[in-house]
């Protein structure tokens, strides 16, 4: 009896330390799945921050390596070899150009589609070396361009260049968008802002500028300068008068532009006052051109109303010294006018008869 008792109780505690060891197991196979499972999820979200990254790496290296795309685009897509080569190009860069692909590809741009000075004569056929050589300066840039047409038109573009495995740069990619209706509206706010609308011929603000700029170039290279200051005048037999027409004012200002030089400036400073600048000029050549003006007017024989015969007369000053400025020379110019010589003018008859008249 005492056997069995001893038995039952043998099991007993095997059974129990059996059942104490599966649940110590169990616990511990219960905090090994939680880690693993901690683990696993880290992985999963870990896989996908990764692969969420390489997709964008995949749509950044897309648009690296195909900026053509879609063709559809209104944007004008074109990339171009360091030395100014055309590699290639989107459909509607061929159709605003009027070119083929066939055209454009391995052509110089500059020369064809990029003229290599715009019409103001500003050179622009270097602005690809210099896209190279400073990339950062030139993310964004505009530029004349040309059509096949002939017609010109103005493009803003944004730059990318792109390197080789060695770091060199091998390829320029360019999008842009056709500004012209903005540079030409610029264009006529400017010409607003810097022209006298009655004559067509620049403004005081205009005319002090070019003066400005015009005389340190003559103190920077130690050349003559000379400023003339033209007034309007016309004569009656009894009474002299100051009421100009426009139309009359247009046509001594015709005659004053047929005779000075291209260099030479003209802008209107007053009712019926203008100033010529004459750079590399003496004062007593500048009094050579107001005497030719003079008397192209004269010859002329302009008349406003009633047979008044239309004349001018001059003030004329130049630069003395390195330290004049050029609001002291127009003074100067100004102040001359009081000299009195004899003037011509024409009696009833239209005859010319001397009489003496205050300025040139």
């Amino acid at each position: 009896m005492s056997q069995a008792i001893s038995c039952v109780t043998v099991l007993q505690a095997f059974f129990f330390v059996t059942t104490l060891l599966f649940v110590i197991i169990s616990i511990l196979l219960l905090n090994r799945s939680q880690v693993l499972r901690k683990k696993l999820s880290d992985m999963v979200e870990a896989l996908a921050g990764k692969d969420k990254e390489l997709n964008k790496a995949k749509a950044d290296a897309q648009d690296l390596l195909s900026p053509f795309i879609p063709e559809s685009s209104r944007s004008i897509i074109i990339s171009m070899d360091a030395e100014g080569r055309m590699i290639d190009m989107n459909d509607y860069a061929c159709e605003l150009f009027g070119y083929t692909k066939e055209e454009l590809i391995g052509k110089e741009a500059f020369g064809l589609i990029f003229p290599k000075k715009t019409k103001n004569n500003q050179p622009q056929s270097d602005i690809i070396s210099r896209i190279f050589a400073n990339p950062k300066l030139y993310v964004e840039n505009e530029t004349e361009n040309v059509k096949k047409s002939g017609e010109h038109f103005w493009i803003s573009w944004t730059n990318r260049v792109m390197y080789d495995d060695s770091g060199e740069p091998k390829e320029l990619r360019s999008v842009g968008f056709d500004i012209t209706k903005r540079k030409r509206l610029e264009e006529e706010l400017k010409y607003l802002a810097s022209v006298d609308p009655q004559t067509g011929v620049l403004n005081r603000q205009a005319i002090l500028e070019a003066g400005y700029h015009e005389l340190k170039r003559a103190v920077r290279y130690k050349r003559n300068l000379s400023v003339l200051i033209m007034q309007l005048d016309y004569f009656h037999s009894v009474d002299d008068h100051r009421d100009f027409s426009d139309d009359i004012v247009r046509q001594v200002v015709a005659i004053t532009q047929n005779i000075i030089r291209d260099s030479d400036y003209i802008g209107r400073v007053g009712d019926v006052e203008f100033a010529l600048i004459l750079p590399e000029t003496s004062q007593k050549n500048a009094m050579t051109v107001a005497n030719r003006i003079k008397e192209k007017i004269h010859k002329e024989n302009l008349q406003y109303k009633g047979g008044f015969f239309i004349t001018v007369h001059f003030g004329a000053a130049e630069k003395t010294n390195d330290r004049d400025l050029f609001d002291d020379m127009l003074l100067k110019a100004l102040n001359s006018l009081n000299t009195p010589i004899k003037q011509p003018v024409l009696s009833r008859k239209g005859k010319s008869k001397p009489r003496k008249k205050k300025g040139l």
